[in-house]
């Protein structure tokens, strides 16, 4: 039986395009939409998108990209973080 180490259950797993599949609009909308699905092993994240295949397929790899960049820094792309300034405090006299 294989060893579990505990940094197998912590390292981050890459998210990798799994596939675009051709999908009708949703409700309302016009036009191309396409479902694109992002795997890593673990999880599977499923959007949609309206373009041409090679516009999704383009989206969906370069979001992967930006989620596996924000899964090993800890910083994301969409929403960078940083220290908030220190609140002023009001003068006394």
């Amino acid at each position: 039986m294989p060893k579990t180490v505990a940094s197998d259950f912590v390292r981050p797993r890459r998210y990798a395009l799994a596939r675009v599949e051709k999908t009708d609009p949703p409700d309302g909308g016009t036009g191309r939409w396409y479902r694109y699905v992002l795997d890593n092993g673990r999880a599977t994240i499923t959007g949609l998108r309206c373009g041409s295949v090679k516009e999704v397929t383009d989206y969906a790899t370069q979001y992967a990209e930006q989620l596996n960049t924000r899964s090993i820094t800890g910083q994301s792309t969409w929403s960078p973080r940083g220290r908030k300034p220190a609140a002023s405090k009001p003068a006394t006299g």
